[in-house]
């Protein structure tokens, strides 16, 4: 424990050039803990978006200007890997209501098979309409209501809706009114925006949109296991795009290790660095205690005691530097979601778990420990007699 108080006070004798080599490790330290909170959240919410509509399910879009034929549709589902093949048509659209104007996603689906792609969904107030209602709509909460809460339109009222169709390169505005049949609850999905869309029965979409086609598929599976045989068969057989929450999963998470190795190669060579200001720091520290060395020698210190008072010291820097460290990586991570991630809309939060910060506690140690070992090997080699008569 006195070795210990020894190389806090040296420490303390020198406390801008400790500053410095403490603000080095704290560098280091802040930057992957800061990213490693932020990349570790992130793909928790992206895992829990997934999970709310499934990994059984492919999306699958037209790979050209042509839209996906009923013959198809009935292609896929006779696969013997498929469950189920849930057709869809949309369209951007302008909702109003009450003099209020709102841009809406507007979804013709078969709504007996809306609850395949999500099974959580209920309703807040209303009813479904069925398919032969031509002008019944269900609105997705924030359709329903504005972002302060107030209603822009409930069941009973009548919404007018504006859509713009392309036909023969040509743009043309159609518009029409339906009627709130229902309403569902706030679902929270970012990955395919439920409570954003207005929906409605397919076959009335399809009239009103004048549509041909499917402009999506949402395919699910009979067992996860087979997502990527089937996406796989879907794209060669009919040259369609595919896209799987599994291969979503895996495409985030070659960024994010994209962003971590970068972002690790920076920090190492922060710590690198903080490792050359140890060792520099405690060199130049033994250089100007050359005779305190001596004195300690003569009263009866021994190698091994140098040797470990030099090690302390170098130890503390690391402590020190990597306590105030993962703070700083805490609020970085906060600056880093206030910054740049909500101004994309999405609730993400940094996680941290045990594992982050063992392995900087361990990383910020032995990096400590090895820029002090030359440093204090040679302090504890010195003759106390030549110490004793440096000037």
């Amino acid at each position: 424990m006195e070795l210990v108080k020894l190389a806090f006070e040296a420490l303390k004798e020198r406390k801008i050039r400790s500053s410095f080599t403490i603000l080095m490790v704290v560098v280091g330290v802040t930057l992957i803990v800061g990213v490693d909170g932020v990349s570790l959240g992130t793909r928790q919410f992206i895992a829990n978006e997934i999970q709310k509509f499934g990994t059984d399910m492919i999306i699958v879009y037209p790979s050209g200007g042509e839209t996906i034929s009923d013959a198809t549709v009935r292609e896929i589902s006779r696969m013997d890997t498929v469950e189920e093949v849930v057709p869809v048509v949309s369209r951007p659209a302008i909702a109003r209501s009450k003099g209020v104007e709102k841009d809406v996603m507007m979804v013709g689906i078969e709504f007996s098979k809306l609850f395949y792609i999500v099974t959580d969904l209920e309703l807040e107030d209303g009813i479904i309409p069925p398919e032969t209602d031509s002008i019944g709509v269900v609105l997705g909460n924030q359709v329903a209501y504005n972002p302060d809460g107030s209603v822009f339109a409930h069941v009973g009222d009548v919404v007018r809706i504006e859509v713009t169709l392309l036909e023969e390169e040509q743009v043309r505005k159609k518009d029409k009114s339906f009627v709130v049949r229902g309403v569902f609850e706030y679902f929270g999905s970012y990955f395919i925006p439920i409570d954003s869309i207005l929906w409605l029965p397919l076959k009335p979409a399809m009239d009103f949109f004048e549509a041909k086609g499917y402009d999506t598929l949402y395919v699910i599976v009979k067992d996860d296991s087979m997502v990527n045989e089937t996406a796989e068969r879907i794209a060669n057989e009919y040259n369609l795009r595919v896209i799987s929450p599994q291969e979503i999963i895996k495409t985030v998470n070659r960024i994010l290790n994209a962003i971590d190795l970068y972002i690790g190669a920076i920090s190492a060579v922060a710590l690198m660095v903080a490792g050359i200001g140890i060792i520099t720091t405690l060199y130049t520290s033994m250089l100007e205690r050359i005779r305190e060395i001596g004195v300690l020698k003569a009263i009866g210190f021994k190698n091994k005691h140098i040797l470990r008072m030099f090690l302390y010291e170098a130890l503390l820097i690391g402590i020190i530097g990597t306590i105030v460290g993962m703070i700083c990586g805490v609020v970085l991570s906060k600056i880093l979601v206030i910054v740049f991630i909500s101004k994309l809309g999405l609730p993400i939060e940094p996680i941290f778990t045990p594992w982050v910060f063992i392995k900087v506690i361990v990383m910020a140690i032995v990096l400590s420990l090895v820029s002090g070992i030359y440093p204090a090997w040679r302090a504890s080699k010195l003759d106390p007699v030549v110490a004793l008569r440096y000037e």
